[in-house]
């Protein structure tokens, strides 16, 4: 009986722990030493659940060097409600919060808003997701003319804009019945948040200590002194960070990344995927994971970590086929540019295949920058 055998029955079996597997084995394999039995057990990929106090000191705590820096969003307000929507602004570093009625999310009605907040608050980044109307040409356009840098965070490092998910949960959490009040959750009251209510909402946040920033955030939306001051000590917090030893990994190490699982109802257990991904390239803190058709997708440094201290491949995980939905390879070179379509002709490069040819927008070489030029783009600018 081989141990390849011996694993594949275990794999039917769906249990991982050896007590709930050595009995089954050994009525299976009544020949087998049990001895060889644990030693087989024992070397299979242990797929524990994360622990977050192992995670946490990875967390690149979110604050922007810029003062004046912000977040923004749309939050659904709940159909037939008025407004339908509000666009959300947060300070990066105050915290201080601000919301505009939006009757669509169409890019004219967003475009209104970006005036409005331009006019009053002066930012000189905005952070967001990839909303359409936050990208739209036109929209990026006005924050270029207003010297307004735009900073987009993709789907799979959501938790970079923790900032403002954590102050949208906090409104709705606020948004709720009073205890000497007679109204009840359910009641239509705190399904949306009225014009008035929001107002009321927003004064008592902003005016509210903030333990992570030590005052509150019209505090220091008013005094300048306090955010550099602020910007002082998370920069002294990072350097901090910076003394761990593995915090930065190299390209070509094998690493798995952490997935959430569901648990119940509304709950997540979170653990690391089954299969491994090989470090293609490192930006900043984030990481490119490529499988082994070339699909490629990028992860922060905390949802990810080695499978070996030495970056290699164990024996016992496989190197992951593909990562669905993502595009195949890494662009390698530009060959020419549409001006009309604002796309670029590149090739992709894919390990263990052949390059090949494709179409794709200006925007995927920018990543988290859709305004400015990517090193690539610049090299393309200066040799043709």
């Amino acid at each position: 009986m081989s141990e390849k055998e011996i694993n594949d029955y275990i794999d039917k079996l769906h249990f991982k722990t050896s007590s709930h597997l050595i009995d089954k084995l050994k009525l299976k394999f009544p020949d087998i030493d049990e001895k060889v039995l644990y030693n087989i057990i024992n070397s299979r990929l242990k797929d524990h659940y994360v622990k977050l106090r192992k995670i946490e000191p990875y967390y690149i705590h979110i604050f922007s060097t810029r003062p004046n820096s912000w977040f923004h969003d749309l939050l659904d307000n709940g159909k037939d409600n008025v407004p339908r929507y509000w666009h959300i602004f947060i300070g990066t570093n105050n915290h201080y919060a601000v919301a505009y009625p939006l009757n669509s999310k169409s890019a004219s009605d967003v475009r209104t808003t970006l005036k409005k907040f331009i006019n009053e608050y002066h930012p000189i980044k905005l952070t967001s997701d990839e909303e359409s109307a936050f990208v739209e040409k036109n929209n990026v356009k006005l924050l270029t003319d207003n010297n307004v840098l735009i900073h987009i965070i993709t789907e799979q490092n959501h938790s970079a804009l923790g900032i403002i998910d954590r102050f949208i949960r906090t409104l709705r959490d606020m948004n709720t019945p009073t205890q000497k009040g007679e109204r009840q959750s359910h009641d239509e009251k705190y399904k949306s948040i009225s014009p008035q209510r929001m107002n009321k909402l927003l004064e008592i946040y902003n005016s509210t200590y903030h333990s992570r920033i030590g005052c509150s955030p019209i505090e220091m939306l008013n005094d300048p002194e306090k955010e550099k001051e602020y910007i002082f000590k998370q920069l002294d917090k990072r350097e901090e960070q910076e003394e761990i030893k593995d915090l930065h990994l190299n390209v070509g190490s094998f690493v798995r990344y952490i997935i959430p699982r569901s648990n119940g109802k509304n709950k997540k257990r979170y653990q690391y995927s089954h299969e491994c991904y090989k470090i293609y390239e490192v930006k900043g803190n984030m990481y490119t994971l490529i499988a082994r058709d070339g699909t490629v997708m990028n992860l922060p440094r905390f949802k990810i970590m080695l499978c070996q201290k030495d970056g290699t491949k164990p024996s016992n995980i496989k190197w992951a086929d593909t990562i669905p939905g993502k595009w195949n390879g890494v662009v390698k070179e530009i060959i020419s540019f549409n001006e009309r379509t604002r796309k670029y002709k590149v090739i992709f490069s894919v390990p263990d295949h052949e390059d090949y040819i494709d179409e794709i927008p200006e925007t995927y070489l920018r990543g988290n920058y859709p305004q400015m030029l990517s090193k690539m783009e610049k090299d393309y600018i200066e040799q043709t």
